[in-house]
C-alpha cells in the first residue's frame, strides 16, 4: 500500500514537471513573439539630446508597431559615457567580447574602419536608399563609407570655421562693411591664410591682442584640416592605405613655425595649454583668430560668456585658401550610430535609426548643442532657421572634408602632432621634424603607408 502511494506521488510529480516545462516553453514563446524587446544604446559626451531623441524615436516606433498589430514593444536602455575616447573604445571591445555590448554604439566616424574590419558592426547600405536619409548632404556619406559600404547612420555634424573678433578688427581700423564681408572674401579666395597672418601680426603689434592666431592645444582634427589646406593627401581609398604627403606636410610645418618662431603670433607653448585657458583668451578678446569648431560657442557659454555678447563680437568664416583665388575649406567630424554585428534585432534597430533622423529631432539637437543637421530638410525646420548663427554657418558643409576612415589613423595623427609640437617650441626645424615623422611612421606602418 505504502509502495503504491509512493509511486502514485512520484507519477504525479512527474506529470507536474512535464506540464510545468510545457507551460514554460509556451510562456517563453509568447515572450519572444509578444513581449518586450530591449534595445540598448550608448552615446558619448554630455549632449543629452542624442539620448532624448533616441527615446522619442523609440516611442514613435512603439506606436507604429501597435498600428501594425505586432505584439511587441521596444524598451530602450540608454547610457552616456563620460571619459576619454580611448576608454570608450576599450569599453565597447570588452563588452563585445562578453556579448554585453550596446546594440547601438555612437562614435566618431573615423572609428568605422576598425569596427568594420574587426566585424564588430553591421553594414548599413540600405540607409542610402532610405526615405529618412534621402536628402542627406551628399558629402556626408563619405564620412560613413569604408570598403565601398556604408557602416553608420549619421547622427549630427558640424564645421570648423575660423573665429575672428570683430571688435578687434574694428579697433584695427576696419570698417563695418569690411568686417561683415570677410566671409565672402574668403569664399572667393580674395583673403588667404597669409593675409590672416598679416592681420594677426598687425593686431598684436598694435597691442590690441596678446596673440594673433590660436589653434587646438591637443591632437585632433583641426591640425589635419590645416595639412589638407596645404594640399596634403592623407588616404588612398583604393589601396586602403594612409598617405604621407611629404611636400604638403612640410609646408604645413613651415606654417606652424611661422606662427610661433617666425612672427610670434601664436604661443610657443600652444600644444601644452589647457582648453579652458585657450577658450578664455578668445572670450576675453586677447586673441584675434581661432581655428575652432562651431560647438565652441557652447564651451564659451559654459565658461560664463553670454550668447548675445558672443554673437556681437565674433565673426565666422571658412579657413582661407593658401593661394589667391584658391578654394577655402573646413572639416567636419560627424558622430555616427553604428549597429553591433551581434544585435538580435537588426531590423528594429535600423527602423529606430531611421526614425531618429526626423528633421525636428535634428533641429532640436543642433540648436541646443551647436551642431548642424545632416539633411537639408533638417536645416529647413523653422526652429533651426530662426537660429541666425547656425543657419549662417550651414553653407560650410559645401566646403567640408573629413578625416580618413582608416583603422590606424590615430597613430599617424600622433606622429604629426609630435612634429608640430617640436617645431612650435623651437626644438626642430620643419625639415628635421619631417624626417623624424617619416622615421616614426615607417616604423609604425612599414609597407602599409604610401610615402609621396
Amino acid at each position: 500500500m505504502e509502495n503504491r502511494r509512493f509511486f502514485s506521488i512520484i507519477a504525479l510529480l512527474f506529470l507536474l514537471v512535464i506540464f510545468g516545462c510545457s507551460n514554460g516553453d509556451e510562456a517563453s514563446n509568447q515572450t519572444e513573439g509578444e513581449g518586450i524587446i530591449t534595445i540598448r544604446a550608448q552615446t558619448y559626451g554630455d549632449e543629452q539630446t542624442r539620448i532624448e531623441n533616441l527615446e522619442q524615436a523609440a516611442n514613435t516606433l512603439n506606436e507604429q508597431l501597435k498600428a501594425e498589430n505586432q505584439n511587441i514593444q521596444i524598451e530602450l536602455e540608454t547610457s552616456a559615457f563620460d571619459g576619454s575616447w580611448e576608454e570608450y573604445r576599450k569599453q565597447f571591445l570588452l563588452a563585445f567580447k562578453s556579448k554585453n555590448e550596446p546594440d547601438i554604439f555612437l562614435t566618431g566616424h573615423e572609428d568605422i574602419a576598425w569596427l568594420a574590419k574587426g566585424n564588430y558592426i553591421l553594414s548599413l547600405d540600405e540607409l542610402k536608399d532610405s526615405e529618412a536619409y534621402k536628402d542627406v548632404y551628399e558629402t556626408l556619406w563619405e564620412s560613413v563609407t569604408w570598403d565601398g559600404h556604408v557602416w553608420g547612420a549619421i547622427q549630427d555634424t558640424e564645421a570648423r570655421p575660423i573665429f575672428y573678433r570683430k571688435d578687434v578688427l574694428k579697433e584695427l581700423g576696419w570698417t563695418d562693411e569690411e568686417i561683415e564681408s570677410l566671409p565672402e572674401k574668403v569664399k572667393n579666395g580674395e583673403f588667404t591664410i597669409d593675409d590672416m597672418t598679416r592681420v594677426a601680426k598687425e593686431a598684436k603689434e598694435a597691442g590690441l591682442v596678446d596673440w594673433g592666431i590660436l589653434h587646438r592645444p591637443v591632437n585632433g582634427p583641426e591640425i589635419h584640416m590645416i595639412a589638407k589646406n596645404f594640399g596634403a593627401e592623407l588616404y588612398d581609398e583604393k589601396e586602403d592605405k594612409l598617405v604621407f604627403d611629404q611636400d604638403a606636410i612640410l609646408e604645413s610645418l613651415r606654417y606652424f613655425e611661422t606662427l610661433t618662431q617666425g612672427e610670434g603670433i601664436t604661443p610657443e607653448s600652444m600644444t601644452s595649454m589647457e582648453w579652458k585657458n585657450v577658450h578664455q583668451m578668445m572670450i576675453d578678446g586677447k586673441a584675434l583668430f581661432w581655428y575652432g569648431g562651431i560647438w565652441n560657442i557652447f564651451n564659451y557659454m559654459e565658461q560664463g560668456a553670454q550668447f548675445d555678447d558672443l554673437m556681437a563680437n565674433f565673426g565666422f568664416t571658412l579657413v582661407p585658401a593658401v593661394e589667391k583665388g584658391g578654394e577655402p575649406m573646413t572639416l567636419s567630424h560627424p558622430f555616427v550610430h553604428t549597429v553591433s554585428s551581434q544585435t538580435e534585432h537588426p531590423e528594429l534597430v535600423i527602423r529606430l535609426l531611421e526614425l531618429v533622423a526626423d528633421p525636428e529631432y535634428q533641429a532640436t539637437h543642433s540648436v541646443e548643442t551647436f551642431h548642424l543637421p545632416i539633411t537639408k530638410s533638417g536645416a529647413e525646420v523653422e526652429r533651426f532657421q530662426e537660429d541666425e548663427f547656425l543657419s549662417s554657418i550651414t553653407y560650410m558643409l559645401d566646403y567640408t572634408t573629413f578625416l580618413p576612415n582608416h583603422a590606424d589613423f590615430n597613430k599617424y595623427g600622433d606622429a604629426y602632432f609630435n612634429a608640430i609640437q617640436s617645431v612650435e617650441i623651437g626644438n626642430k626645424t620643419p625639415e628635421e621634424a619631417l624626417e623624424d615623422m617619416k622615421t616614426q611612421i615607417q616604423s609604425d606602418f612599414g609597407d602599409e603607408i604610401i610615402i609621396k
